[in-house]
């Protein structure tokens, strides 16, 4: 599927420009963009790497820190004067105070230390931020207090004396950043920002290296060295810049003003001012191809001007073809359409008298088939040609289809109308025919239908009642001129009463007075009801107008597509309503004419949510397939894909029954009424061909209907020939269902 094409304003020259400048700008842009961008991951990748090494910095520190302490705590432990004061605290304040923190043993790092007895219970007043009791194993606490980080170090005092027993228990509290900072000279990593992630009295025994914070040495080569570069684009934007505005200029110069004043010709060109000419754009710096453009132009309004002239007579030979019949070059059925409407709205709300007069050629259909389409084509052109003659100067002649001709008349009685008419049927039967080779006299019927009314309403009916008056005119003793009155709308006895063809009318334009019976198809071995025929009537003023009667109004309006569509949506609309009984299936007669029509997939396909709970079978009349065989075997092939059963319906009654059957997407065959028959006659030689049809179509694998089944003696032998299948009388007659 296309998609559809979006229409945008037009731009001017300077419009483009600009945004040329724009896009030029953009492009230097997005490059520097991209070498900054460079730079920047540069540099990104320069601060991972020191941050990486600096990680490993610290994590060294950590650990010679870490080994650091371990060290100073047990030669704290270890010190004789640790163990003497274990056993003799009497001068431990002093101890604690002097020669713990000052004897060299522990590291300047060491802010306090404190002993404790093998209970975990201190030697004396604990000092200040010191625990109260140690836990009497090594273990290591860091904490933050006041603002700062202190590492708490247990260490174990071992007696000498009782080999494995702790004497007591040695406290360092050390302060973590001098004692790191203490350790090594930091390269990578900044001393200063050297930090642990601790809330205010947040304790940890694990995780040191995690908690660490620190930034790296920042790298001011790099900030150098971009800086640098920034300014070296901002240098290249200005110079871009200039040199756009240049461009602009420039643009505006050599484009832009000729552009203006081309336009501005054009529109003047546009406002129906003839025979100008433009002058050289740009003066001395022209462009070479505005300067074409210019000449092009020029040659283009003089070229234009002398087909001026044509163009109009061309309109007018458009119109003619469009409404004038190319046969005969009377006005033609939509110049009749467009007239009968402009005729209505000007005599409408008016009392006006208005005319219709409706011509038929008689038996033109046998002089047709009998001479030929080139013979009849010139009786068509030759009864134009009369009539046109005997008519009024101002009156039109339409044809408005095959050998049917119409004339209207406005504000005339019907006196000099039917004058006219006399004078048609005098001018056609005066010709002489026989110059074509048509030996038979021709003749016309002519039907008039008057009316003066204020009502469009009154008037819009006269067509229809033309229509009646000239097949009126068709019967002995008219005169071949028939006038409509009020009689022949109850004269049952017209051919295509107006009473019947009104309800065939009604009937396919809204389906309301369609009424559908359904005939039984019964399996004669098990005798039950397998689907139904459809059937239609017409119910009019509480008459049931029988197919006998509708389908002469059908065949000679040639509506048969138009009426098997109508049945249709009747026969959808009991399917919907229920009536037809669930797990049977339902058979639709399709004419010839439908089953080739573009829309009969589209109708059909209406039908496809039934196929799962009914069986549909498509009945096709074998004496309608003679036109367009191919096409409507591909339409079929199609139908019967999609779920449909097809079903070649009073096989025997055409021209090559076994022709179709040969070649036709078939699967049901249904026996004309005329071949059942002939099994109840004594005569041998006929039955004896039914019943070789029957075998020879049974055995190439086609399910048998027969037809027309009156009696029981007709029905046993149907079903001793092979028939699967009857439909009949005996069976069941026609009838509405109740659902």
């Amino acid at each position: 599927m296309p998609f559809p094409r979006r229409s945008f304003s037009p731009l001017s020259v300077k419009t483009y420009g600009m945004v040329f400048i724009v896009l030029v700008t953009l492009f230097f842009s997005f490059t520097s963009w991209l070498m900054l961008n460079k730079i920047h991951t540069t540099r990104l990748e320069v601060e991972r790497n020191s941050q990486r090494a600096a990680s490993a910095e610290i994590a060294q520190a950590l650990q010679q820190m870490t080994k650091e302490l371990e060290q100073a705590a047990l030669a704290l432990a270890a010190w004789d004067e640790t163990r003497q004061q274990l056993s003799d605290p009497s001068y431990y304040g002093y101890w604690r105070g002097n020669r713990a923190l000052l004897g060299g043993i522990v590291p300047d790092y060491v802010m306090a230390v404190e002993l404790y007895n093998r209970q975990g219970h201190p030697l004396g007043a604990v000092s200040r931020g010191m625990p109260s009791n140690a836990e009497r194993q090594p273990h290591t606490e860091i904490t933050k207090q006041g603002g700062r980080d202190f590492i708490y170090l247990t260490q174990p005092v071992q007696d000498l004396e009782v080999m494995g027993q702790v004497s007591g228990y040695a406290v360092l509290k050390i302060d973590f950043r001098p004692a790191l900072l203490s350790v090594r000279t930091f390269r990578y990593a900044d001393a200063a920002s050297i930090a642990l992630s601790l809330h205010e009295g947040e304790v940890i025994r694990s995780g040191l290296a995690e908690r660490v914070l620190y930034s790296a040495v920042p790298n001011e080569e790099m900030s150098a060295l971009l800086q640098f570069l920034t300014r070296y684009q901002f240098q290249i934007a200005v110079i871009v810049l200039l040199l756009s505005w240049v461009f602009y200029v420039a643009l505006s110069a050599l484009l832009a003003k000729p552009l203006l004043r081309l336009s501005q010709h054009i529109d003047a060109l546009r406002g129906g001012h003839d025979g100008l000419m433009l002058e050289p754009l740009g003066g001395g710096l022209a462009v070479k191809e505005l300067e074409k453009v210019r000449r092009s132009l020029n040659d283009y309004q003089r070229e234009l001007e002398s087909m001026h002239a044509s163009l109009d007579q061309k309109n007018t030979e458009l119109w003619t073809m469009a409404h004038r019949d190319p046969l005969t070059g009377v006005f033609n059925r939509r110049s009749f359409d467009e007239d009968w409407k402009m005729l209505l709205s000007v005599a409408s709300g008016h009392r006006v008298a208005v005319s219709v007069m409706l011509f038929d050629c008689d038996h033109f259909k046998p002089i047709n088939d009998t001479y030929g389409h080139h013979a009849g084509d010139q009786v068509l052109k030759s009864i134009a040609h009369a009539l046109q003659d005997t008519l009024r100067s101002g009156d039109r002649l339409y044809r408005l289809g095959g050998d049917e001709f119409a004339t209207m008349f406005l504000d005339a009685d019907i006196r000099p109308v039917e004058e006219i008419a006399k004078r048609c049927v005098e001018a056609v039967d005066q010709y002489d025919f026989s110059t074509l080779g048509i030996k038979e006299p021709i003749r016309i019927s002519i039907g008039l239908a008057h009316a003066e009314s204020v009502h469009a309403e009154n008037l819009a009916v006269l067509q229809k009642q033309a229509d009646v008056a000239m097949y009126y005119a068709k019967r002995p003793g008219h005169g071949k001129i028939a006038l409509y009155t009020e009689d022949m709308a109850h004269d049952g006895n017209a051919l295509f009463s107006n009473q019947v063809t009104n309800a065939v009318f009604e009937a396919i334009s809204s389906g309301a007075c369609l009424e559908m019976h359904y005939q039984p198809v019964v399996n004669l071995g098990s005798r039950k009801i397998e689907y139904y025929e459809a059937l239609v009537r017409i119910r009019r003023d509480q008459e049931l107008i029988m197919p006998g009667a509708i389908f002469p109004v059908v065949e000679g309006r040639r509506l048969e597509a138009e009426m098997d569509f109508a049945v249709m949506g009747k026969i959808l609309e009991n399917l919907r309503d229920g009536l037809i009984p669930a797990g049977s299936g339902l058979s639709v007669n399709i004419s010839g004419p439908a089953i080739v029509h573009p829309r009969i997939s589209e109708k059909l396909a209406e039908f496809e949510p039934f196929l799962k709970d009914y069986n549909l079978v498509l009945e096709i009349t074998e004496t309608a397939l003679i036109t367009q065989l191919q096409r409507a075997s591909a339409n079929l092939n199609q139908f019967r894909a999609t779920g449909f059963k097809v079903a070649l319906d009073d096989f025997g009654s055409g021209y090559s029954s076994l022709g179709y059957l040969a070649n036709m997407p078939v699967d049901i065959v249904k026996f004309d009424i005329s071949l059942i028959r002939s099994l109840e006659q004594d005569d041998e030689r006929q039955g004896g061909i039914v019943e070789g049809l029957a075998m020879m179509i049974r055995k190439a694998g086609y399910s048998m209907v027969a037809e027309g089944l009156e009696t029981e003696q007709t029905l046993e032998r149907a079903g001793r020939l092979g028939f699967s299948h009857g439909q009949g009388y005996c069976l069941g007659r026609p009838s509405p269902l109740a659902g």
